[in-house]
C-alpha cells in the first residue's frame, strides 16, 4: 500500500496576495477624502454664509449710494429751476442703480436681486391747512408719489429704501427711520416769531401708468425729469394768518413723526408752543399752538414736480 508523501504534495497558492503597502495606500486615500469633505462641509456651513452675508452687505450700502444721488439729483434740478420759476424748461438726469450684488467669486455666484418702484399713491398727501382771524381755513394739498427699492437678500435682513416728499426712509421690519431729512425749515426772525418754509418733491408718473416696477439682479438706471418749480401758498399774500397745521399721510409715520420732533426741538419750540400728534398713518404738526407765546411771521410753501421713469442698464 502506498503512502501520501506531505513533502511531495501539490500545496495551491491564493489568488489574491496580501500586500501591506496597498492596505496602507487605500486607507491614505479613504483618509484624505475624508479630510477634503471635511474641509468644504466647514467652508459651506461655517464661512461662505458669512462671506455673502459680508458681501449683500456691501451692496445695500450701493443701493444706499444710489438713493443718496437721487435725493441729491432732485434737490439741484429744485435750486435751477426755483432760480428761474417762470422758465418752461425741462432738466434731464439718469441715475443708476445696482439692483443685484452678493457675489462671491468661484464660491457662491449667486446674486441676490431687487425691485425698484416708482408709484402715484393719492392717498399718500401732504396737506398744509392755514387758519386766519378773517377768513376760512384754507387747505393745499400735494400728493407727493414715491421711488422706492425692496431689496431680496438670501443672507443679510431685508432693506427698503423709500423716497417721498424729499426725504430718504430706511425702512427695516417694522422700523423705519428718516435718514435724510425734506425741506422742512423753522426760521427765529425775532424774539418769538418764526418763518416757515415748506418744500416737497412730488414724484410723478403717467396718469396711465400709476406703478411703474422693474425687478433685476443686474442694474437698471431711473430717468429723472425736472418739470417745474411751483410756488404754491404765501402767507405774505394774505392777511392775518395766525397758524398751520401740516398733516402728512405716509406708510412711515413713526419716521415722519421722530423727524417733525426733533425739528420742533432744534429750533427750540418747546411741546407747549407747538401740537405734534401721530394718529394711524397720519402726522399731524400744528404751529404755534393756541395757548403759545411764539407766533407765526410767514408761512411758504412750494414743490417741486419731478417725472421718474426706469429703464434697463446701467
Amino acid at each position: 500500500m502506498k503512502e501520501n508523501n506531505p513533502k511531495s504534495s501539490h500545496v495551491s497558492k491564493p489568488f489574491f496576495l496580501r500586500s501591506e503597502s496597498a492596505s496602507s495606500t487605500v486607507v491614505g486615500a479613504v483618509l484624505l477624502l475624508a479630510i477634503i469633505v471635511m474641509v468644504f462641509s466647514v467652508v459651506r456651513l461655517g464661512y461662505i454664509p458669512e462671506w455673502k452675508n459680508d458681501a449683500e452687505y456691501s451692496h445695500m450700502n450701493d443701493v444706499w449710494g444710489d438713493m443718496t444721488e437721487l435725493k441729491s439729483k432732485i434737490d439741484l434740478m429744485t435750486i435751477v429751476m426755483a432760480s428761474d420759476p417762470d422758465s418752461s424748461n425741462t432738466i434731464t438726469m439718469n441715475v443708476p442703480f445696482h439692483m443685484g450684488g452678493g457675489d462671491v467669486p468661484l464660491i457662491g455666484t449667486i446674486k441676490s436681486s431687487g425691485t425698484l418702484s416708482v408709484a402715484n399713491n393719492l392717498e399718500r398727501t401732504m396737506k398744509i391747512t392755514t387758519v386766519s382771524n378773517e377768513t376760512n381755513p384754507n387747505s393745499t394739498v400735494i400728493h407727493y408719489g414715491t421711488v422706492s427699492y425692496a431689496s431680496q437678500n438670501r443672507y443679510y435682513v431685508d432693506q427698503n429704501f423709500i423716497y417721498e416728499g424729499g426725504a430718504l426712509i430706511l425702512s427695516q421690519g417694522e422700523q423705519s427711520s428718516m435718514m435724510l431729512y425734506p425741506s422742512i425749515r423753522f426760521s427765529k426772525v425775532h424774539a418769538n416769531d418764526y418763518d416757515v418754509s415748506i418744500h416737497v418733491a412730488e414724484i410723478i408718473k403717467s396718469v396711465y401708468t400709476p406703478a411703474d416696477v422693474i425687478s433685476s439682479n443686474t442694474g437698471c438706471s431711473l430717468r429723472l425729469t425736472g418739470e417745474k418749480f411751483v410756488p404754491l401758498y404765501d402767507s405774505d399774500d394774505h392777511d392775518n394768518v395766525s397758524a398751520f397745521t401740516l398733516t402728512i399721510n405716509t406708510d412711515y409715520p413713526d419716521a415722519w413723526y421722530l423727524y417733525l420732533k426733533e425739528t420742533m426741538e432744534d429750533a427750540r419750540i418747546k411741546d407747549d408752543d407747538a401740537t405734534l400728534a401721530q394718529n394711524g398713518n397720519n402726522v399731524s404738526l400744528t404751529f404755534p399752538s393756541v395757548s403759545s407765546e411764539k407766533s407765526l411771521n410767514r408761512l411758504y410753501v412750494s414743490k417741486t414736480r419731478v417725472r421718474a421713469e426706469t429703464g434697463i442698464g446701467i
